[in-house]
């Protein structure tokens, strides 16, 4: 078993289609599926389940994909780890973050980190915390930024928290208010719009609301914070968030404090169980040298 199949098995694993692997890998298609036969032979398993219009893994492919990846992961440490020594870093640097992260200036870092090392290719994925950290753990992410609890295979780098406010619309009787107790009876009447129910921000937000006793009354969950500070400004409800979802100068929408305090603590992630690859380590030292 070589890298160079373990690469193309991969390839058409995630492409589900042989044509677009073998231009992802750039080899000829007969000789991707040859590849591929070989390798099925040599494992005494089929792979893959082939039809005209897709192809799809069969349980022994579901079996190797997660130690294919690592291989293959561990092996670019390895050439990272030689081209460290003389001081050039090259390869992919894959960066997973929830889409609000206010303790870093995630853009402006990875502009910064590609002008410093030009032949490392950043690819950068938005989604939930807990899929995130889940991504890392299993090397389809060499680094994430997320909040909340993380996997016990990881190690936790703290960068920063965030005070979560009550949003509102600015015509909403209570947007006057100088802060609102999530305790208080007026918020148990209240329509509440949640992000969603399987973020790491929306676990946090339960267990502060659970422990003051507050049973939001919650009608809308949305995945994408942009269209949830939507839904706010046109009087779908209330939200707890984080302040960098506002919009800066906003003045349809008010950011109300909560008391006691909701905090929600923002931090990368690395794998916890090997060391983080080169690109990883200088962005965290990049993010490092900057912080005050």
């Amino acid at each position: 078993m070589e890298l160079r199949q373990l690469e193309q098995f991969v390839a058409v694993a995630e492409e589900r289609h042989f044509t677009r692997a073998a231009a992802r890998v750039h080899v000829g298609q007969s000789g991707l599926s040859a590849a591929i036969a070989a390798l099925e032979h040599e494992l005494g398993d089929a792979l893959f389940v082939r039809t005209n219009r897709q192809v799809t893994l069969t349980a022994a492919g579901q079996a190797l994909l997660p130690a294919a990846r690592r291989a293959l992961a561990a092996a670019q440490e390895g050439r990272d780890a030689v081209a460290g020594i003389r001081g050039v870093l090259h390869g992919r640097l894959h960066v997973g973050a929830i889409q609000t992260f206010s303790a870093v200036d995630l853009p402006a870092v990875l502009a910064d980190f590609r002008r410093r090392h030009p032949a490392v290719t950043v690819r950068l994925t938005h989604d939930a915390a807990g899929a995130l950290a889940r991504a890392v753990a299993e090397a389809d992410l060499d680094i994430a930024f997320v909040d909340g609890p993380v996997d016990a295979r990881l190690t936790r780098v703290r960068l920063g928290r965030d005070r979560l406010v009550l949003a509102l619309p600015a015509a909403d009787p209570l947007a006057r208010a100088a802060e609102v107790r999530l305790d208080d009876p007026v918020l148990r009447d209240r329509d509440f719009l949640a992000y969603r129910l399987d973020s790491g921000l929306e676990a946090q937000i339960s267990t502060a609301c659970a422990a003051a006793g507050l049973a939001r009354r919650i009608v809308a969950e949305v995945v994408n914070l942009h269209y949830l500070v939507e839904f706010v400004r046109h009087g779908a409800g209330a939200a707890i968030l984080p302040p960098g979802a506002i919009p800066a100068g906003d003045t349809e929408i008010r950011a109300v404090p909560l008391a006691p305090p909701m905090y929600r603590d923002l931090c990368a992630v690395v794998p916890g169980r090997r060391p983080p690859t080169g690109p990883a380590q200088a962005l965290l030292a990049a993010i490092s040298s900057a912080a005050p």
